[in-house]
């Protein structure tokens, strides 16, 4: 359901996740919808927001990979230690559609493609999360 979500975004895409699961998010196809909303729009318009960047699997993921061309088009940043109580976590899609995992360490979700109150009150979540997260400086990568 991720991929159709992302396939039907057009604006924005949100993505709170702690480990950026690889069976959800690393996929060819997931990639390729992200790439494909991230080139159709001239602004920053994907923003991921993650727990804890540094363990190791997250830096052979497609996604930061992805991320890290596309730097004005994808933000990653790091939760704030005043949220590192969430367990859940979400993809929205234009604040109308989502998924959401209630504990991100399970794959068992909740979809709606046409979700949208709980798509905005998950982005309200995500809006007062992005404010008070950093850069992640472990995810860039140095160009010598």
């Amino acid at each position: 359901m991720s991929i159709a979500i992302v396939a039907q975004t057009r604006d924005e895409l949100l993505l709170f996740d702690d480990a950026l699961t690889p069976d959800l998010y690393n996929s060819s196809a997931f990639v390729d919808a992200v790439r494909t909303l991230a080139l159709a729009r001239s602004a920053p318009c994907i923003r991921i927001l993650l727990a804890d960047p540094r363990p190791s699997g997250r830096m052979h993921s497609r996604l930061i990979e992805l991320a890290n061309r596309l730097t004005s088009r994808i933000a990653i940043r790091q939760l704030g230690d005043d949220f590192k109580h969430r367990t859940d976590a979400f993809l929205i899609g234009d604040r109308r559609a989502y998924v959401r995992r209630a504990l991100a360490t399970r794959q068992e979700a909740v979809a709606d493609p046409r979700g949208r109150r709980e798509a905005r009150r998950l982005g309200r979540d995500f809006e007062r999360m992005w404010e008070h997260s950093e850069a992640t400086v472990e995810l860039r990568r140095l160009h010598l």
